[in-house]
């Protein structure tokens, strides 16, 4: 008999938990069009306005490929814009206007309740244990996947 088992192995468990929040995401955020990721993106751009589009992927893990489709679509939006890098003009910088910024405001509440009702059935010191542990992991494994995070500072 295999170990394995889809209620007790760390990768279904991790995509199942996955699913689940993407299911609370997409409800709570059901009248905000906005995605995941470009929520992520965005987030990164209020806090360093006018990143290139290669720095802004490696800020959430993306590859450059799926970062630049992301980026397309949120233009079209109008929730950035880009314009060339003055100092390499092969580099296209990333700003937030303000449809953009608009729009996290309004999401920010949103996320809240999706992070808090993803953790919601854990204890207070479950909630912090469980975070320890998911931060030591993604941390430890970083370099292992094909996008690794690379990390800005807070502002």
């Amino acid at each position: 008999m295999s170990k394995y088992s889809l209620q007790n192995s760390p990768g279904p468990l991790i995509r199942r938990i996955h699913q689940i929040g993407m299911s609370i995401f997409a409800e709570e955020f059901r009248d905000i069009d906005i995605t995941p990721l470009q929520f992520s993106l965005m987030w990164i751009l209020r806090q360093h306005s006018g990143l290139d589009q290669v720095t802004l992927a490696q800020s959430v893990a993306l590859d450059r490929t799926t970062c630049s489709n992301i980026v397309i679509r949120m233009e079209k939006k109008k929730y950035i814009n880009r314009k060339v890098d003055p100092d390499n003009k092969r580099a296209k910088l990333v700003f937030l206007t303000k449809t953009g910024e608009d729009i996290m405001k309004a999401a920010e509440k949103h996320m809240d309740r999706v992070q808090n009702k993803l953790i919601q059935p854990l204890s207070k010191e479950e909630k912090k244990t469980f975070m320890k542990c998911l931060t030591k992991l993604a941390a430890s494994n970083n370099e292992l996947s094909r996008a690794p995070m690379r990390f800005l500072p807070l502002k």
